[in-house]
């Protein structure tokens, strides 16, 4: 199947990551694609499922005030894997106007962030 570049373009632009992963990238739909509200350290975000395959589950998340510094995003990054050990997680701000990808590198026992606005 081939990427029609325009349409995942557009996917990107609208922020419609469920629309690029499912359709567009062959993923499968998220089991459980609700709003989940969680806080941590004073900053109430929300997660929501977008896909998943082969183990890796794609996460929204909008924090409150914006995407947030990168402390706050490593230890969000660090309640994930007790729900899915292998993630890809995209902080969004309210807006819906940037984006913030984050997943980690395993290197061994070492976890190495990987991030790209």
């Amino acid at each position: 199947m081939a990427i029609d570049t325009a349409r995942t373009r557009q996917h990107l632009q609208d922020f419609a990551f469920r629309e690029l992963f499912v359709e567009e990238l062959g993923w499968n739909r998220a089991r459980d694609g609700r709003l989940a509200p969680a806080a941590l350290d004073g900053t109430a975000y929300t997660r929501r499922h977008v896909a998943e395959l082969g183990g890796v589950v794609v996460i929204e998340i909008e924090a409150e005030g914006g995407i947030p510094d990168a402390r706050t995003r490593a230890a969000i990054h660090r309640e994930i894997p007790r729900l899915h050990h292998e993630n890809l997680l995209i902080f969004v701000d309210p807006a819906r106007t940037q984006s913030l990808w984050f997943w980690a590198k395993r290197d061994g026992a070492r976890l190495l962030p990987r991030e790209h606005l």
